[in-house]
């Protein structure tokens, strides 16, 4: 039983025993596990609202999955993995940051 519900945005695995009693029982709690943003800041990709359709393309080739909504984690391999991979995934795409204005939006 977890204390605390987390899970991986980009795998979706949570915490084995050693990490979960690592991050429940001592004052560093899950120092591994970073918010996605912070991985792709580091390799490079600030997420901000202005390249959100970027991010999200890049987290799909990354993950091979969509890019959640509410972003949570990244377990210590997806950053690895991000790491490495953003700086090269960055420089391949070639799509447009625009993104479809909310319909609420439209004047």
């Amino acid at each position: 039983m977890l204390l605390s519900d987390i899970r991986c945005d980009g795998c979706g695995r949570g915490p084995n025993f050693v990490e979960w009693i690592r991050g429940e029982f001592s004052q560093s709690g899950y120092a591994e596990w970073h918010h996605p943003g912070i991985a792709f800041r580091d390799a490079g990709v600030p997420m901000s609202y202005d390249n959100r359709g970027r991010c999200e393309r890049l987290f799909l080739a990354l993950f091979g999955h969509p890019m959640p909504d509410n972003l949570s984690y990244l377990c210590p391999h997806c950053a690895q993995l991000a790491k490495e991979e953003l700086p090269a995934l960055q420089a391949a795409d070639e799509g447009d940051d625009v993104r479809a204005t909310p319909r609420h939006y439209v004047i």
